[in-house]
């Protein structure tokens, strides 16, 4: 609520306040004000003060608070009225050009205006008819996206390699992505960041895709032949299986992969997703230099074909063992990630060894469920 004074040097029951509750941010504010103090003025016998301050006639201000009386003083009601025409001119054009210009957008789509206007002239030429100008051109076009009757900007053309039919397809509407913001994680699955890492020896192409809590820096990875939604979404039951905390929010970036198919456990539970922002890396820092990590620590010292994922993935559990259960980090008080997690969250830690994970090497049976490749 604004209060809006009229003269506030007067003192005593000389001054008027009046309360306005919408008159803050109104296009015409200004005009409102002033033909409210020369109302002011008006009532009380200072008109030669409205002539000479404000410049209005009597008549004038005389039938603004007419308006105003008769409206319950209603501030408002001061505000000017539209100038525009009751009975506005229509624009009156042949249909056959109407229909020729709605066959010619149809038949080649996004044609310019420029253009059409051309192809217009040649044909009311041919007929004997008036053409059209550039503009009323581009109205008309206008006018047919406004009715539907020509695709707008949500709609994309093909041509059907068969028989060469132009046909319409509607473009999807894009996701509206959550951003991280101001969240802060605070105990272990408050936050998990995922991201993929492209692998390529002796020409074949693997892809990793991996993830990280931001608490306990506890990591997980997992090698795929290709790399899709699918594989992701596999990647993410498996993350949630193993990981010894209840995941409540993830990050990812804005890869392909991270849709469709990923999204569908997401949405059945109660995880929120957040999107970083577009070419910023540094927003999934956590991730991206767990994946340095497994570079530079694994895979820069693999020596076996990576021609199959199982065989990667075999040895990668091995390493992501000694990660999680025995390499300190510096971020957690030179603890590894399970022993943070314990002394964290649980208080008998001492007296029970359960949580730990066995560190026997893996047998053939892999642990994780059948992989997707």
């Amino acid at each position: 609520m604004k209060n809006f004074f009229l003269f506030g040097k007067e003192r005593g029951n000389t001054r008027r306040m009046l309360r306005i509750q919408s008159i803050e941010g109104h296009p015409y504010q200004d005009v409102i004000e002033k033909r409210m103090k020369a109302i002011w003025l008006l009532e009380r016998g200072r008109m030669e003060e409205i002539e000479m301050v404000f410049g209005y006639s009597r008549s004038s201000v005389y039938a603004w608070r007419k308006r105003w009386k008769a409206s319950g003083e209603n501030i408002l009601s001061l505000a000017p009225y539209s100038r525009a025409p009751l009975r506005r001119r229509e624009r009156k054009v042949r249909p056959e050009l109407i229909e020729f210009i709605r066959k010619r957008r149809i038949e080649r789509p996004c044609l310019g205006k420029e253009t059409i206007k051309g192809e217009l002239d040649r044909f009311c030429e041919a007929r004997g008819l008036k053409s059209l100008s550039e503009s009323s051109v581009g109205r008309i076009i206008a006018d047919l996206k406004r009715c539907k009757r020509l695709p707008g900007m949500g709609l994309r053309h093909k041509v059907t390699s068969g028989d060469g039919r132009l046909t319409v397809i509607k473009i999807k509407k894009k996701r509206k992505k959550e951003r991280r913001g101001n969240y802060q994680p605070k105990k272990p699955g408050d936050l998990v960041q995922i991201d993929s890492m492209h692998l390529i020896r002796d020409g074949v192409h693997r892809y990793l895709i991996t993830g990280i809590d931001l608490c306990t820096r506890f990591g997980f990875a997992f090698c795929y032949k290709t790399l899709n939604s699918l594989n992701a979404a596999d990647f993410f039951e498996k993350f949630r299986q193993l990981a010894p905390f209840k995941i409540t929010h993830i990050q990812t970036d804005n890869g392909s992969e991270f849709e469709k198919h990923f999204l569908v456990p997401i949405r059945d539970s109660t995880i929120k997703h957040f999107n970083s922002y577009p070419t910023h890396p540094q927003s999934n820092a956590y991730v991206e230099r767990f994946n340095r990590t497994l570079r530079y620590q694994f895979f820069n010292h693999f020596d076996d074909n990576i021609d199959e994922p199982a065989c990667v993935n075999r040895q990668l559990v091995e390493y992501l063992l000694w990660y999680n259960i025995e390499k300190p980090h510096r971020g957690i008080n030179k603890l590894s990630p399970l022993e943070y997690y314990i002394k964290t969250t649980r208080s008998d830690f001492s007296q029970s060894k359960m949580l730990w994970t066995p560190t026997s090497p893996c047998d053939e049976s892999f642990p994780f469920g059948t992989m997707v490749a």
